[in-house]
């Protein structure tokens, strides 16, 4: 018998960006069928008066522009503990994390009031139109379509029920969507201190974003292949920093991004308690603070307040402090997967996808706090 030839680093790197790139157009066609299915034309029973346009909001939400991370971390969770092909099913599970993410994006975008979401119109503001700009309605047909969304996930991850299913993929799905809830729950109770702490900011990235972005659909996937406890607890020990730097560097956009940022400044504008602004407000002085206590969260901020809301911030040295922990995190999670019990190609696909959800990062000068 032929021994299997080793591959090296830069074949398993290229192996990994053309698995991941295949998997990400799996996973847009497949919610592309997904979504088309789900008219109301058809359908039994009587036409409900601008249903189908309210359902045309959410599908081209849901349909737009994305990175696709927690499907892609799905698969890299099956592919760190085997080799052999993915389960078809799979994707299926890709798609219900897409629309669960979907539903979420829709209730958060209606209690911050957000107006825009990556440069687009949120779905409450969408709805809204459709009534001539009647916000009530706008933010009533979101509620339930975001509801509809969570429903249509749950759909697609019936699969996981089936008898030949490791019960661990259903036990890891319903902490990820129960730790998603909790993250919620607690963005809004922070939401009354003026700044918020640097201890609860971390708690909702950890509920928020290494739960639900990247441990989640990593132990998923990894469950699915029937993945034995070291390797859970290697998959978990990677996706907490990862998961941390991932919504770090999110929230730094918003802060240093000028005007070629589409949703430059939103998070700002609604006030957001990040964990750079409870930096900030934890170095800054007396008048740093007056000028966030005033700016921060004003949704008709001019440009020239936002311009100097970054700048007292910047002045602050937060923004240094959240590049050097965004940096140090990428490379803790990238020690992780190098030390990991992985396969080698499951190996090179954790380590392509840190660079795929920081992108840029790699490539920044050395930062200290």
């Amino acid at each position: 018998m032929m021994a299997t030839p080793v591959m090296s680093w830069p074949e398993l790197e290229a192996d990994a960006r053309a698995y991941l790139a295949s998997t990400r157009t799996a996973v847009d066609r497949a919610l592309d069928a997904f979504l088309a299915c789900k008219r109301p034309v058809g359908r039994p029973g009587p036409p409900v008066a601008g249903s189908a346009a309210l359902l045309d909001a959410l599908r081209a939400f849901l349909n737009g522009p994305g990175k696709r991370v927690r499907p892609l971390f799905c698969h890299v969770g099956w592919r760190a503990v085997t080799d052999v092909a993915p389960d078809v099913r799979l994707t299926d599970v890709g798609v219900g994390l897409e629309l669960l993410h979907g539903h979420a994006l829709v209730h958060d975008d209606v209690v911050d009031r957000s107006v825009l979401r990556r440069g687009r119109e949120t779905v409450h503001v969408a709805c809204a139109d459709l009534r001539g700009g009647d916000s009530w309605y706008g933010l009533s047909a979101a509620v339930f379509l975001g509801d509809l969304a969570a429903l249509w996930a749950e759909e697609q991850f019936q699969c996981l029920y089936e008898p030949d299913i490791p019960t661990a993929a259903r036990e890891h799905l319903g902490a990820m969507r129960a730790e998603l809830l909790s993250g919620q729950l607690l963005d809004v109770a922070e939401a009354s201190q003026p700044f918020g702490t640097v201890t609860e900011a971390l708690a909702v990235i950890h509920a928020k974003t290494v739960a639900y972005t990247v441990r989640g659909p990593l132990l998923i996937g990894a469950a699915m292949a029937g993945a034995r406890p070291g390797t859970v607890e290697a998959l978990s020990a990677y996706a907490r920093p990862l998961g941390e730097a991932f919504q770090l560097q999110d929230d730094l956009e918003d802060v240093i991004t000028g005007a070629d940022n589409p949703d430059g400044g939103e998070d700002l504008r609604e006030g957001k308690r990040t964990l750079v602004v409870a930096l900030a407000a934890q170095s800054a002085t007396s008048g740093q603070r007056a000028t966030m206590g005033r700016l921060l969260g004003k949704a008709d901020m001019s440009q020239a307040e936002m311009a100097k809301l970054r700048s007292t911030i910047a002045d602050t040295g937060a923004v240094q402090q959240v590049q050097a922990m965004v940096a140090t995190r990428r490379r803790e999670a990238i020690a992780k997967a190098q030390d990991g019990p992985f396969t080698d190609s499951g190996r090179a696909l954790l380590i392509t996808m840190a660079d795929l959800a920081l992108p840029g990062v790699a490539d920044w000068p050395e930062v200290t706090a």
